[in-house]
């Protein structure tokens, strides 16, 4: 069945299901109950200035997002919202004056994680690392969510 949507795909879906619908609307379905865990924690997490909350959700989202189709939200969106939530914690562990182990640790290991990076991407980030640009990406998000859920919504009624 074919259905003109703007911001879902469900190909991906579709080619894993390997024709089985209820493995579709299964998937589906989850997706569905995860918007709302995904956009209270996001705004939470922004409000709160947790960082690394931001940063795990960001990463969880990314690929059920992916998974209905929506490769910019994910790829693009999504990943520099982590990214720029990773840049703050490793700012925030800079400006301790004293860091435990685990702390040092975690500092390491996300310096190399961005360093990992493509030079242009990191320069991306450094430059556009501001709360706005992070709130931006969030209202974007769950606006793209919300269009999502009601074409996954229609789609399930025609199903």
């Amino acid at each position: 069945m074919s259905f003109n949507n703007q911001v879902i795909d469900l190909t991906y879906l579709n080619s894993i299901a390997d024709g089985d619908d209820e493995i579709v609307i299964e998937l589906i379905n989850i997706f569905l109950e995860q918007i709302d865990e995904f956009t209270e924690k996001l705004d939470r997490f922004f409000y709160e200035k947790n960082w690394r909350g931001v940063a795990a959700l960001a990463h969880k989202a990314k690929s059920s997002v992916i998974s209905m189709g929506m490769e910019e939200m994910g790829n693009k969106d999504l990943k520099n919202l982590e990214l720029i939530a990773k840049f703050f914690t490793i700012e925030e562990l800079h400006n301790k004056k004293e860091l435990t182990v685990k702390e040092q640790d975690e500092l390491i290991l996300l310096k190399k994680s961005l360093s990992n990076y493509p030079q242009n991407r990191q320069n991306w980030v450094v430059e556009n690392a501001t709360e706005d640009t992070a709130s931006f990406i969030i209202n974007k998000f769950k606006d793209i969510c919300q269009q999502a859920e009601n074409e996954l919504r229609i789609f399930l009624e025609r199903i």
